[in-house]
């Protein structure tokens, strides 16, 4: 046998190709066979036109004798640079710049191979018609095919899609656009480009076929237009709020719902892709700054310790439980009143962190031997108490309520700390405990009174974070500002002037872990939450996010100050000072200590008063315990450095 039919009898025998179909799939044999019949057609192609025939008996012997060695001269230059194996539905400028390469180096092996072995030699001319006909047919067939998938295979038409208006410069904008076209199936399609820093006398160009506005040439281009928009899709990661405020501004008359593309971050961690589009959100416009926290310092007290929850079903406990989870604690105790959200949130937590140890259990912070009980049997380290009634309005019309859960639940939840030896105490406070008009600030400020009262004791160290309203949290105004301009409105504000400070729900869980762990005892942590931030502004903000005029398609109406409301909001009491930790986003609130022996015996009076139901007497213990509270009237309290103290009668 020859070693020419034994090789046969190798690459033919079933065994032998089952074994090689594993290494290198059908799909390759038939492109390299592709690619095979390519490049002999370019070859024939350019050798007719050269010669005008390929008939005649010494060139097609001159044929014969050259085109198997450029034909396996390009095969293995192609193989070499993967040509064999990208998609040509996704054919791009970079696959075109490969075939030139591979181009180029195969003729160039096939000029040296000529040069050493003159039967090989042809004309240089003949040498570029060659390499023409190869890059023209194997990169046109590559978007040929490509061409022909996004135009004419299943998937949503043009006509069918939305058209959508993109927002960014044009580099910024260019790979969305690109995603957009080649995507058969998606449901939007481009309308044009906007680039906000592009000059409004800058004539119009196209990129990928569409026009690229200035905001002004934009407004002018829609209004010649009868299909409405079904989005304005900012597409510009590095834009800072002040651009993004005024891009929603200057292309508010478009009444179309503003979107946005996902973060670089989900990108990069493959949650999403570039083309899915999310809505812009109210706190993509916030001055807030980025936030940044120390994981080896949170993990150091976090993982491999039990950590307890209390109110754990809530806005701000789910999401301390959440990001505690990926801290890998040895168990995570989950206590909440509200069977259906707890029972909701552990089928969540459980779905999402498949091997974390939890224990989620109806519990309540009035039940102190109840928290005791929990604690000791499972061995708690670190506590972050989340459990409160936080519902300003609410409040006020049940003061015996609010301090049997916020000044009596915590008392409950720090003697079982203490008696059970927790070694780190984290209670979540608020901006209304500052300077209180109300009852839920003045009940929050004596359970911060209680929490300082018991640090050190029992080795027990107890720590305050202080921070003002969470975006999206149970009962805030975005939520049921969002629920309005659904309705069609109106939107209702309860003064023009009002403001108030914003923080995402886990930017500030971010920064509670972070102040929780630095915590040495004793301290008030306050959050900087960034500039604060105008309520009508905010209304007028939602509906143009959400493609609506605000006065014109959707109305907002003032209402007037709620019972318990503020003007303004502050994160410090007068008589605290203000001092910096090495963390820039996170300040103390220093004051005189409360004493232990004292705050005890006036837990023991409001508990008496609470059982009693006296609470007009309550009312007067938390003017006592506050002197600030009852003296500052809700309408008087306009900027912190404009307070005055009506002196009592």
């Amino acid at each position: 046998m020859t070693f020419f039919s034994k090789i046969g009898s190798l690459r033919f025998n079933p065994k032998v190709m089952r074994a090689i179909s594993r290494v290198l799939p059908y799909r390759f044999w038939f492109i390299l066979f592709l690619h095979l019949v390519l490049f002999s057609a370019a070859y024939l192609l350019a050798f007719s036109i050269f010669y005008g025939s390929i008939l005649e008996e010494g060139l097609s012997e001159l044929l014969l004798r050259t085109l198997i060695p450029i034909v396996l001269i390009r095969l293995g230059v192609f193989w070499f640079h993967d040509l064999y194996q990208g998609l040509w539905r996704y054919a791009s400028f970079e696959d075109l710049m490969n075939i030139l390469r591979a181009a180029t180096i195969s003729s160039l092996g096939f000029i040296l191979l000529g040069i050493f072995y003159k039967p090989l030699r042809i004309p240089n001319s003949l040498y570029v018609l060659d390499w023409v006909f190869c890059v023209m047919l194997v990169g046109g067939i590559r978007f040929s095919v490509r061409q022909f998938r996004e135009k004419h295979l299943p998937g949503i038409k043009p006509e069918q899609r939305s058209p959508i208006l993109l927002v960014g410069p044009v580099g910024e904008v260019q790979s969305l656009v690109k995603e957009l076209l080649s995507d058969a199936h998606s449901q939007y399609a481009p309308y044009g480009i906007v680039d906000p820093t592009r000059p409004s006398n800058a004539g119009v160009v196209r990129v990928f076929d569409l026009p690229v506005w200035s905001t002004d040439q934009a407004l002018a281009a829609r209004a010649q237009k009868k299909r409405p928009l079904s989005a304005i899709v900012l597409c510009w990661p590095g834009a800072g709020r002040k651009e993004v405020e005024q891009v929603v501004e200057a292309l508010e008359p478009l009444a179309a719902p503003f979107k946005t593309i996902p973060r670089i971050e989900d990108i990069l961690s493959d949650r999403v892709k570039i083309s899915d589009i999310r809505d812009v959100e109210i706190e993509d416009l916030l001055d807030r700054p980025p936030i940044r926290i120390e994981m080896p310092l949170i993990r150091e007290h976090l993982a491999g310790k039990t950590i307890f929850v209390s109110g754990g079903g809530g806005s701000i406990g789910s999401e301390l439980c959440r990001q505690i989870a990926a801290f890998e604690p040895s168990l995570l105790v989950i206590a909440d009143r509200s069977e259906n959200s707890l029972y909701e949130f552990e089928i969540e937590l459980k779905k999402r962190f498949p091997s974390l140890p939890l224990v989620a259990t109806v519990a309540s912070v009035n039940d102190y031997m109840g928290m005791r009980v929990l604690m000791e049997k499972t061995r708690v380290d670190m506590v972050f108490h989340a459990a409160a009634y936080k519902h300003v309005p609410l409040m006020e019309g049940v003061p015996i309520e609010s301090a049997y859960n916020n000044i009596l639940g915590t008392d409950n939840v720090v003697r079982a700390a203490v008696e059970t030896g927790v070694k780190r105490f984290v209670m979540i406070s608020t901006d209304k405990a500052v300077n209180p008009v109300n009852v839920m600030g003045v009940t929050k400020r004596i359970a911060e009174m209680v929490v300082q009262s018991r640090n050190g004791s029992n080795g027990t160290r107890f720590m305050i974070v202080r921070f003002g309203n969470v975006l999206g949290s149970v009962g805030s105004v975005v939520p049921l500002f969002k629920k309005q301009i659904l309705a069609g409105g109106p939107v209702t504000v309860t003064d023009p002037n009002i403001e108030r400070y914003f923080m995402t729900i886990p930017e500030a869980v971010q920064l509670i872990l972070q102040a929780g762990s630095m915590g040495r005892g004793g301290e008030i942590f306050v959050l900087d939450m960034g500039k604060p931030v105008r309520i009508l502004r905010l209304a007028e903000n939602l509906i143009t996010l959400s493609g609506k005029r605000p006065y014109r398609d959707v109305d907002i109406t003032i209402t007037g100050l709620r019972p318990g409301e503020k003007m303004y909001e502050e994160l410090f009491n007068r008589w605290e000072a203000e001092i910096p930790t090495a963390h820039p986003q996170i300040r103390v609130a220093r004051s005189e200590s409360v004493d232990r022996r004292f705050m005890e015996a006036e837990i023991e009076h409001i508990r008496r008063l609470v059982a009693d139901r006296q609470e007009e007497a309550l009312v007067q213990k938390f003017r006592e315990l506050v002197p600030q509270y009852g003296k500052l009237k809700a309408e008087n309290c306009a900027r912190p450095d404009a307070y005055s103290y009506p002196i009592e009668e």
